[in-house]
């Protein structure tokens, strides 16, 4: 289906049809802040099951000064052998506003379970276990590919930086 890399357009429908549910309430003010994260997707390989990936982005969105060719890759930034689809791992993983580039970014705590839900059902389940904890910092994303779950992310970042940091 895409050969040595990706179909572009395939990538940018992962990111716009990617569906941030729930956005943290605090978000990025200085320094580096902790982005927790819940990605559930369908997972393809057994059928009506789910994917559900766990994580932290910290990011540091101050000036950050570094040539354009040494951005992160997907494959830097989350370190996952398995799930990721092998074509992303040498991507530079960047935003699509020139503005965003002065951020870098670190991932945490990855964690990947396949769940025996439906994706819908796995999403209200951790939407009802955040609620019930009263956790307030956690955003929940659906994406519609768990092996492009990276662009996922990357959506899920680039709403919260569009949302603390408008452009002018």
């Amino acid at each position: 289906m895409f050969g040595p890399n990706p179909e572009p357009e395939y990538l940018k429908r992962v990111f716009e049809d990617t569906q941030v549910l729930r956005k943290p309430i605090t978000g990025i003010v200085t320094g580096y802040h902790v982005l927790p994260y819940i990605l559930v997707a369908p997972d393809e390989e057994r059928g009506q099951r789910s994917v559900e990936i766990r994580g932290r982005i910290r990011v540091s969105p101050r000036l950050i000064l570094s040539p354009r060719h040494l951005g992160q890759t997907y494959g830097e930034l989350f370190e996952d052998p398995e799930l990721m689809d092998k074509t992303l791992v040498g991507r530079v993983f960047s935003f699509l506003y020139a503005a965003r580039q002065n951020v870098q970014l670190e991932s945490d705590d990855l964690r990947i379970i396949r769940a025996e839900r439906d994706p819908r059902s796995q999403i209200e389940r951790a939407m009802d276990d955040l609620m019930r904890a009263e956790v307030l910092d956690t955003g929940v994303i659906f994406s519609p590919d768990a092996k492009f779950y990276p662009v996922s992310i990357e959506r899920f970042i680039a709403e919260i930086l569009d949302r603390e940091f408008p452009k002018t």
